[in-house]
């Protein structure tokens, strides 16, 4: 097996264009580097792009956010803590397995991986997050989180293609309050069986105007919800909401999960939306 340690986009573009279908990017490596040891994965090259500055970078402006492929979980929940609208962000990253591996694993990486487990698919779904993609020929291009994940382990990458940043529009998510909360077999260094992200427009007397909720590990690619969505509009979140929304998604989750996991997801749901709406009355008082 070969490898390449690129320095500069040009160099990563330029390792690009020797790839072959079964050549891989080495980012985080949390999941590269488990498939290698267990011989899931013979790549012919490896290309490491860690050594590329901009790909470190987290951005924020008043327009959009831009986080570069190589940023780690840990340093997204450090920047994206503050930010009500990104928040959600944060607490996906927050809870990606142990401090050592949010220390290394990245959101790029995550989506790439493509694991119906995946923290971020979800949370890429509430903000129609694009994929910045640069392929083997220079070019760079943008892909729609929504569509990028085609089943398990199967993301929308051709050949010759890597990420190599994530965009956000900010302007769209001003004045939003987000939250993310997963269920796993436990607390921390869980993989999720149930995550669930919500993204929250308030009028200033608590009437919500606008609502936005994915489903993670539920089927092979995240969902969204639309009528929990349009059920919120207009209205307080209250009581009577929660037990409209949890009834909403436990037959979302009833209709799109496998028998052999649906009594128990469906029953999580109850639990997994009652936090979830906690979390965000918190965020609001």
């Amino acid at each position: 097996m070969n490898s390449l340690t690129p320095k500069t986009l040009a160099e990563f573009s330029a390792a690009l264009s020797q790839a072959t279908s079964k050549t891989r990017i080495l980012s985080g490596g949390t999941d590269l580097v488990i498939q290698l040891h267990q011989g899931r994965a013979e790549p012919d090259l490896l290309i490491y792009p860690g050594q590329i500055p901009e790909l470190h970078k987290i951005h924020l402006t008043e327009d959009a956010l831009h986080i570069g492929a190589m940023a780690t979980m840990a340093e997204l929940s450090a920047a994206l803590d503050p930010v009500p609208e990104f928040r959600a962000i944060a607490d996906a990253a927050s809870k990606v397995g142990s401090p050592q591996i949010r220390s290394k694993a990245t959101m790029a990486g995550n989506l790439c991986n493509a694991s119906p487990a995946g923290d971020m698919l979800p949370v890429s779904r509430l903000y129609d997050l694009e994929l910045e993609v640069l392929s083997g020929d220079g070019t760079v291009s943008r892909l729609p989180a929504d569509g990028f994940v085609l089943g398990p382990g199967k993301n929308a990458l051709q050949s010759g293609q890597a990420v190599v940043g994530l965009v956000l529009d900010r302007k769209c998510w001003t004045g939003y309050v987000s939250a993310f909360r997963k269920i796993g077999f436990r607390e921390y260094v869980s993989i999720a069986r149930e995550g669930m992200g919500a993204l929250i427009r308030f009028e200033p007397d608590g009437i919500i105007q606008d609502a936005r909720f994915a489903l993670g590990a539920v089927a092979t690619s995240p969902i969204r919800i639309p009528e929990a969505e349009e059920r919120m509009i207009g209205r307080k979140l209250d009581q009577a909401l929660l037990e409209e929304v949890t009834a909403i998604t436990a037959q979302t989750i009833h209709n799109n999960c496998r028998p052999t996991n649906r009594l128990y997801k469906t029953e999580a749901a109850r639990g997994l939306v009652a936090d979830l709406f906690d979390m965000i009355q918190e965020r609001i008082s």
